[in-house]
């Protein structure tokens, strides 16, 4: 990018060009950055992101894309090259200037930058402001949003703790493909904290996590199959979840298959650890018929 723009340099001090030439040039350049700054800081949580480019994840932000960014939103004023100047300064760990940007983009309405916006303002212990950005994003229907919401009712972070809300947060990033979400609302259902206790509940929703790949949701799971916790004790069940969580890379779920495994239980070919599928859809839960109702809310997954 250094090379094309000392080229323009060169070129626009050895011709005299017109001044809609220069322009057009200039357009050039600036939709030349655009494009950079989408496809190196598009952020995965990001809903109204470039869908030309794939999303890039915080640690893979090149340090190109802070001048790409800053140059595309000076040249646009459209609040998601902020929300991406932001993304990418907060990977070259000027926070200060990454908050001014998200600032920008929020302030322009952008449910995304609201998000980091808020984590930003929980870090320095503003809980408050915090829970309002995510409450803001959440309704304008970011995923991430409605999760760190859900959380904030939970834990009690800028607001009073709410088992009913969180619930319903949770579920809507749940219902949106957040694994982790899916797995909370388990968490809620099998502690019986802030919901009343409910084990089927717990699995179906345990199940669903799982079935998206979150290696928590494989072992809590796996451990009611083990303990008989809410559904028959089925140590074979169990030593899948657990294989499938080690699978991931997940310590405690190698070590419980290893327990399993040593007093008797093996994984015989013909029952593998299960698949992970994408959909998350309930055809694909391992309980069978019966075993559980099914939560209501999950059927429009």
């Amino acid at each position: 990018m250094s090379f094309l723009c000392a080229g323009t340099v060169l070129a626009f001090g050895a011709f005299t060009v017109a001044p809609d030439a220069h322009e057009r040039a200039q357009q050039v350049v600036a939709g030349t950055m655009q494009d950079a700054c989408d496809r190196m800081a598009g952020s995965p949580y990001d809903q109204s992101r470039n869908p030309a480019y794939a999303p890039v994840g915080l640690d893979s932000i090149a340090p190109d894309a802070v001048t790409a960014c800053k140059v595309a939103f000076e040249a646009s004023g459209n609040p998601r090259f902020a929300f991406q100047l932001g993304r990418a300064l907060n990977r070259t760990d000027a926070a200060d200037q990454a908050m001014a940007a998200y600032e920008t983009a929020a302030n322009a309405d952008y449910a995304a930058a609201k998000v980091n916006l808020g984590m930003l303002l929980g870090r320095l212990g503003d809980s408050n402001r915090e829970f309002e950005m995510y409450r803001q994003a959440a309704e304008a229907g970011n995923t991430l949003a409605a999760y760190n919401l859900g959380v904030a009712y939970r834990d009690g972070i800028g607001t009073e703790r709410d088992g009913k809300q969180a619930l319903h947060w949770f579920e809507t990033a749940a219902a949106a493909g957040d694994s982790t979400a899916a797995f909370n609302i388990g968490s809620m259902y099998d502690e019986g904290e802030l919901v009343a206790e409910d084990n089927q509940m717990a699995i179906a929703w345990y199940d669903l996590a799982a079935k998206r790949g979150n290696a928590d949701a494989m072992i809590n799971l796996g451990l009611m199959y083990e303990t008989g916790e809410g559904i028959p004790v089925n140590r074979e069940a169990a030593a899948r979840l657990y294989a499938q969580a080690a699978a991931t890379g997940d310590t405690f779920g190698a070590l419980k298959l290893q327990e399993l495994q040593q007093a008797g239980v093996t994984l015989p070919e013909q029952h593998p650890a299960p698949a992970v599928t994408e959909n998350g859809g309930i055809d694909t839960l391992v309980l069978q018929e019966g075993d559980v109702a099914v939560p209501s809310s999950l059927i429009e997954i």
